[in-house]
């Protein structure tokens, strides 16, 4: 979510007209979706102790919470969508860009700590990570979101639009830094723990059930994977290129 919320606001400030009769159908019906899932999931793992209590609870919260900020966002975008240019200002212009950026880097590195978690989950010498180290975990999480979301703020150009506006001699130093830290890395990071998890499963030889739920789990880590990879690459090529 917060990378179509990205998308869409970069669109909206880059003085582009877009069908608002098509748009705002669509994105309500998927913002309410949105919102409904969110709001289920937050009351089991809030109302269900035994919910609660998985080590993965707290990094399936905070996964949530950043799609929950980007969809705050997104009435302001689409205010501005079926304008010609930027009507909101300066300082909302500078907020929002800021909070768009921190909430898909969140999302990107809340990811790949959720990879590494189902790792020591599933593998049996390890034991899962204390709550006490979870909850740090999230806290960096955010922190290193909202310093790195810092540079391309810092480069926002407001005179009548919204633009990141980068010199070609700066370019090069967000690029490679942008690319690899918010979708190598991750991607990188997934892969690894998600073959370590398969290649466990398939050490784990038992019944037939069993045989077949390692086989379920195992295309499901494989999708979750290609899913990403796929789903990022189009936001971080867009996201690394100035306007």
């Amino acid at each position: 979510m917060p990378a179509i919320v990205n998308l869409l606001f970069n669109v909206v400030s880059t003085n582009t007209t877009i069908s608002f009769g098509v748009v705002l159908p669509m994105v309500s019906l998927v913002s309410l979706l949105m919102g409904v899932g969110h709001l289920l999931l937050w009351l089991v793992l809030l109302r269900n102790p035994r919910s609660r209590s998985k080590p993965s609870s707290i990094m399936l919260l905070n996964l949530s919470l950043a799609d929950l900020g980007a969809l705050l966002t997104l009435p302001c975008a689409l205010l501005t969508a079926s304008f010609y240019n930027w009507q909101l200002g300066g300082g909302t212009c500078v907020l929002l860009g800021f909070t768009t950026s921190v909430t898909v880097r969140v999302e990107i590195f809340s990811l790949a700590a959720l990879s590494v978690l189902r790792y020591r989950i599933v593998a049996p010498w390890m034991r899962p990570p204390a709550s006490l180290t979870k909850s740090c975990a999230v806290v960096a999480i955010w922190l290193v979101s909202l310093t790195m979301a810092l540079p391309k703020v810092t480069y926002i150009d407001f005179s009548g639009g919204c633009t990141w506006s980068v010199g070609q001699n700066k370019w090069l130093y967000f690029l490679v830094p942008a690319f690899l830290v918010y979708y190598v890395a991750p991607l990188f990071c997934i892969t690894v723990n998600c073959g370590l998890i398969i290649s466990h499963l398939h050490s784990c030889r038992g019944s037939l059930a069993a045989d077949r739920r390692n086989k379920k789990a195992t295309a499901l880590l494989i999708g979750s994977t290609l899913v990403f990879a796929v789903s990022w690459l189009p936001y971080v090529c867009q996201c690394v290129v100035p306007s």
